[in-house]
This record gives C-alpha cells, sequence and structure tokens, in this order.
C-alpha cells in the first residue's frame, strides 16, 4: 500500500494525466457528427483480439514479437500495481502464480524495449523518423523495467532466499548482487521506480504513449460498414462537399490523428511513395494532426473559417499529395492503428472537384468523358455493344419488353467495352459461361460505367447519377445476382450500391468460375506448361479479400508452376491505375514499371491477373521492360478458356 505522501504524487500525476487526454479529447470533439456507436459487443470483441493478439503487429516477424513483449509487459506492470493496492493479502496459489508471470514478462518487456531501441537508433529503418518524445519514451520504459528487474533482484538478496520458484528472473538477478548492498540500495531503488511509474502516467498524452488509450479508442471505433466503401454524400442537403478544412473531418477521423504513432508501416507499403512521389501517407496524419493542434484554438473561438492558413496547401496537406494516391488501401490494411487514410483523402478530394473545382487536367477530360459517353476512355455510347461482333459472341441483351428469365447478369463493365484488349477476356467469359450451361445476359446499351472512376476522385455527383441510372435499369429487369471480370465494379456494386437501395449479390468471375468447376459444369485438361506468376489486384485482395479463388482456379486450369512474388496476397504491391491514376501522367518511376520488375523477377513466362486495370498496367510495365516477346500477360479467364475440353 501507498503512503500518504505516494498516494499526493500519484494524484498529480493522474491529474496531468487526464488532464492531458481531456485537451486531446477536446480536440477530437471538434469534428462534424459520425455514428460509431452499432454492435458494442463485436466492437470489444474485435478489440480485445487485437489487443491481446497483436494480429498486425505479429505479422512483422522480430520487431512485432519485440512490441508484443513489451505490451504483455505493461499489461502485467498495470496488473501489480493494481494488486499493490489491496488491502487484503492474496493466497501462494494465487499470488505465486501471478508474480511468476509478471518477473517473466518483466524481463521480455525489457528486452523487447531493448530491442526496439536498437533498431531505431541504430539500424535505423527508412520508415521512422526521430522525435525528442521517442526518446525519452523508450528511456522511461527501460528505466522503467530495468529498475523493476533489479528490485525483485535486491529484495530476493536481502531476504536470502536461494531460490524463489516465482521469480526465476529476480534470483537470477540477486546472485549479482551482494546482499549488504542491496539492503542499503533497496529503498532508494523502489523510491525511484516507483517516480518512474509516476513520470510514466503523467506523461503519457505528451508522446506516443499516449497511443495506449486513444489507439486502443481508434481500434474500437473502427470502421465496421463494408469495407472499403466510401460514404455516401448527401447532394441535395449538405452545404459542403467534402473536407476542405479541418474541422469538416468526422470526430473519428481526428480521432485517427491522434492515435498515429508515426510507426511508418503505410509509407513502406505505399506504392506511390516507394516510386519516388510526394504522397507519404504518415506524414499526411502527421501534418493534419499538427494543423489540427494549430487551429484548434480558432474553431474554439468560433474563427474556423476565417483561419489565416488553408489546410489544402498550406497547413495540411499539398494538392500534389491528394491525387498521387492510388487509393489501393496497403496503408489501411497494415496500420496496427486502423487509421483511415484513403477516406481522408477522398473527402478531400471530393472538396477540390465539387467545391473548388480544381483537379488534374487529365480529370477534367475524364470527367467529361464520363459524363457525355458514360465511360472512362470516351468512346461513343452507341459503340457499347460493338464489342460482341468483333470477339464472336453472342450473350443475351436483356429487355424489359422481353420480359426475360436469366438467372445472372453479366457485368461487362466499361473496359470490357471499350478496351480492345480486355474485350478478349470478357468474351472468354462469355464463352465459359456457354459451355458451363449458365442462365446469363448482359445489359448492353443500358449499362453505364459503374461510377467507380467518379467517386474515387471525387465527383461524387456524377457518381451518383450514374448509379441511380444503373440501378433503375437492373431493377426494372429484376437483376439479383452479378457476375463481374472487374475488382473495381465489383466493390462499387457489391459494397456502395446498397447505399442508393441496389442491393444485389455481386460475385468476381474468379469465384463464380471456381464454382462452376467444383460443381462439375466446365472440364479442364489439367495441364499447362510453363511457369506462372499472379499479380493479386488491390481491389481484389484487399478490398475483396479474395486470395484464395484465383489460384485455386489456376491450379484447376492445369498451372503447376505457381511463382509467387514476395509481395503477394492482401500485401501485394498495386498496379498504379486505381483511384483515377489509369488515366493520369505520373511523375517518378511508374508504379506499374516496378511492379512489373517483381513479376518478371519470378522467371515466370506468363503473368495472370484478374482485374482490367491490372491486365493493362502490366502489359504496359511488360513492353516498357521489352519483354513482351517472351512474356504473357493474361487473365485468368483466358487461362481457363485455353484449358477447356
Amino acid at each position: 500500500m501507498l503512503n500518504t505522501l505516494d498516494t499526493a504524487i500519484f494524484t498529480l500525476a493522474l491529474i496531468l494525466c487526464v488532464g492531458g487526454l481531456y485537451r486531446m479529447w477536446g480536440r477530437i470533439r471538434l469534428g462534424a457528427p459520425e455514428d460509431r456507436s452499432d454492435a458494442p459487443a463485436k466492437r470489444r470483441s474485435y478489440l480485445l483480439s487485437a489487443l491481446l493478439g497483436h494480429r498486425k503487429i505479429r505479422k512483422e516477424g522480430v520487431e512485432g514479437r519485440n512490441h508484443y513483449w513489451l505490451f504483455l509487459a505493461f499489461l502485467a506492470m498495470l496488473l501489480l500495481i493494481v494488486i499493490a493496492q489491496l488491502p487484503i493479502s492474496l493466497p501462494w496459489w494465487i499470488a505465486g502464480p501471478i508474480a511468476l508471470l509478471v518477473d517473466i514478462l518483466g524481463f521480455l518487456g525489457f528486452l523487447g524495449v531493448l530491442l526496439l531501441a536498437k533498431r531505431r537508433y541504430f539500424e535505423k529503418p527508412d520508415r521512422l523518423d526521430e522525435k525528442f518524445e521517442d526518446s525519452w519514451g523508450l528511456l522511461l520504459l527501460i528505466l522503467l523495467f530495468a529498475t523493476g528487474l533489479l528490485l525483485t533482484g535486491m529484495r530476493i538478496a536481502v531476504a536470502g532466499d536461494v531460490w524463489n520458484i516465482w521469480h526465476p528472473i529476480g534470483f537470477l538477478v540477486s546472485l549479482l548482487l551482494p546482499a549488504k548492498l542491496s539492503a542499503a540500495l533497496v529503498g532508494w531503488v523502489w523510491r525511484i521506480h516507483l517516480l518512474l511509474i509516476v513520470a510514466t502516467i503523467a506523461l503519457l498524452p505528451f508522446g506516443k504513449l499516449s497511443h495506449v488509450i486513444f489507439g486502443a479508442m481508434n481500434i474500437y471505433f473502427r470502421n465496421r460498414g463494408p469495407k472499403g466503401a466510401f460514404s455516401a454524400l448527401d447532394i441535395e442537403n449538405s452545404e459542403v462537399f467534402g473536407v476542405g478544412q479541418v474541422e469538416h473531418f468526422t470526430w473519428k477521423q481526428l480521432l485517427d490523428l491522434e492515435a498515429c504513432v508515426r510507426c511508418g508501416r503505410c509509407q513502406s507499403r505505399c506504392p506511390a511513395h516507394n516510386t519516388g512521389k510526394e504522397l507519404n501517407p504518415k506524414q499526411v496524419i502527421q501534418d493534419l494532426r499538427s494543423h489540427l493542434v494549430a487551429k484548434a484554438p480558432a474553431i474554439r473561438k468560433g474563427e474556423g473559417d476565417s483561419y489565416e492558413t488553408p489546410m489544402i496547401d498550406g497547413g495540411g496537406v499539398s494538392q500534389e499529395q491528394i491525387w498521387d494516391c492510388t487509393t489501393c488501401r496497403a496503408c489501411m490494411e497494415i496500420c496496427p492503428m486502423e487509421i483511415e487514410h484513403v477516406d481522408k483523402i477522398v473527402d478531400m478530394r471530393r472538396y477540390m472537384v465539387l467545391m473548388e473545382g480544381q483537379m488534374p487536367e487529365e480529370l477534367i477530360l475524364l470527367n467529361k468523358n464520363m459524363e457525355n459517353n458514360f465511360n472512362p476512355w470516351g468512346v461513343g455510347w452507341s459503340d457499347r455493344n460493338n464489342w460482341m461482333a468483333r470477339r464472336g459472341v453472342s450473350p443475351r441483351i436483356l429487355s424489359e419488353e422481353e420480359n426475360p428469365n436469366f438467372d445472372i447478369l453479366f457485368w461487362v463493365g466499361c473496359a470490357g467495352s471499350f478496351d480492345d484488349r480486355y474485350q478478349r477476356v470478357v468474351a472468354s467469359v462469355c464463352r465459359i459461361l456457354d459451355r458451363a450451361g449458365v442462365s446469363y445476359g448482359v445489359l448492353g446499351m443500358d449499362e453505364k460505367c459503374c461510377g467507380d472512376p467518379a467517386r474515387s476522385t471525387g465527383n461524387e455527383y456524377l457518381y451518383q447519377s450514374m448509379v441511380m441510372e444503373n440501378i433503375a435499369a437492373m431493377d426494372k429487369l429484376g437483376v439479383t445476382k452479378i457476375v463481374t471480370s472487374c475488382p473495381h465494379c465489383l466493390k462499387t456494386l457489391d459494397k456502395e450500391y446498397p447505399q442508393f437501395d441496389g442491393n444485389y449479390e455481386v460475385v468476381h468471375h474468379s469465384e463464380f468460375i471456381q464454382g462452376l468447376i467444383d460443381d462439375g459444369k466446365i472440364k479442364l485438361n489439367g495441364e499447362l506448361p510453363g511457369r506462372f506468376t499472379l499479380h493479386d489486384s488491390c481491389y481484389l485482395s484487399r478490398y475483396a479479400g479474395i486470395t484464395d479463388a484465383p489460384r485455386t482456379v489456376l491450379a484447376e486450369a492445369g498451372v503447376k508452376d505457381l511463382a509467387e512474388m514476395e509481395r503477394n496476397l492482401e500485401n501485394n504491391f498495386c498496379c498504379g491505375a486505381g483511384g483515377g491514376k489509369m488515366f493520369m501522367e505520373e511523375e517518378g518511376e511508374r508504379i506499374n514499371v516496378n511492379r512489373t520488375k517483381e513479376a518478371l523477377s519470378t522467371g515466370a513466362d506468363t503473368i495472370c491477373t484478374a482485374c482490367p486495370f491490372c491486365l493493362t498496367m502490366i502489359g504496359d510495365g511488360v513492353k516498357a521492360e521489352k519483354k513482351e516477346e517472351e512474356v504473357s500477360v493474361l487473365d485468368m479467364a483466358e487461362i481457363v478458356e485455353k484449358a477447356m475440353v
């Protein structure tokens, strides 16, 4: 138990801690309302599994293990503090195992924090920057665990316990300590240890240690909606579209800023940052936080609108950073704090496009193409059905007049309708469906762009207008199930159309073809020579969580030698086309060339994709590397068609 002085010191530390946390929470509350209160039981369950399991962090091997040790030791220290304040003595069969747990975890925490310090100050990975708060935070933890181990060892040495079964680490430390010296210094070490605990509590809100609180909150309040779905703007009633000032962000988006610990995992995975672009997702979050801290007093006074420094191109983020993003979600997939980088960037794009009328020149043409011809390439709308005759297929064109009876709507997509290369892919899909005897049809002239390029580049008004027309076209036909070969269409139709009452079962062609194979509706020869590699699409792997189906289909088709790239599955590297980048010029190293080099390094003579954008970008990368005579780039549907018997 603590004496009166110790209690007063602890109370003061708690006051400082709570005051600092309240000040941070005050900044968060400046954001716009957002409901994140649904499913509290599921949120608590996810939080516990994220914290106790350290699922994302432990994937990183040694570094993740070190942090996990530190976290468990921190919990053990809190447990010990609580037990020490109990007015009763615990029986040995409870106190003993607890002491053993704390002893071992204390040592592992000490070892973990030393190894983390070694990584930061000696190995110096690029993704870590250095600030004074990092140094004093690590030093506090090192001293805290060191004095804890030393204190246990001194107490054992003073007691003369030749072997303490519940303190094996403390016993080993005691062997190094003379009993007389321990007796003389144990009181001082206890006082230093206590002061370190007090300092840790008091300083918690003023450095990285605050993520213990706000990181946990951010994980609890994570987005539980459809993964990757962008929010729908209320076009009719909103006065401001998107986010142009920091207070336009929701409170949860501002909580993201406080939860960030600058670990740099996001920047290490960002395709834009890793190819020399200006965008650095970690820096965007940090700069937005700095802008929030600077502007908060003005916002509280009601003077936010007159604040001199603008958030975009002033105090938070540049337009170049906003438009560098490929919306690949690699940053969000790896972030242990569940920070939502991409949503913020899309919200800022919305403000730039809808409020300021500013966008890169290439996107002006893109928007005109979609407004006039309902496709990003600007090919005449009247040509939308021409691909069928060109590719020798005759899918049924559904119309309300014929009152059609069908099971599946095949969503062809803009690439399938207008891109010469990808027309071959949708033709392969049609022939597979025909061979399997699937009852399906296409919308033909009634199909417009799903809207993904418009929404991801900030033109929510155009997006919603196309969505409503597509929903009307499908609903009048009674569409219930859709198959598409485009992961961007998959994400939009499946996760975002329900925002406008467009509710359909949407399946990617990789999973649908797998089902046809499993049901025995198509037969494959089971032998394809050569080495293959598979490029995982960002929108298929990270947005839709589909990584097994393409590999299963390739194996069934007869691919015996599938050479995986190092960056694969949900940790794949983007092709560079998402977020409108397919239609924009690119500075620095081309993302698609970077990815293509990795694919070529596997020694594959066929690169397989399952996305029209990826097919184009990887194909262009192969040409840039002058390997088009040696290496083929094929969609998995083309491979399956080749293997059909």
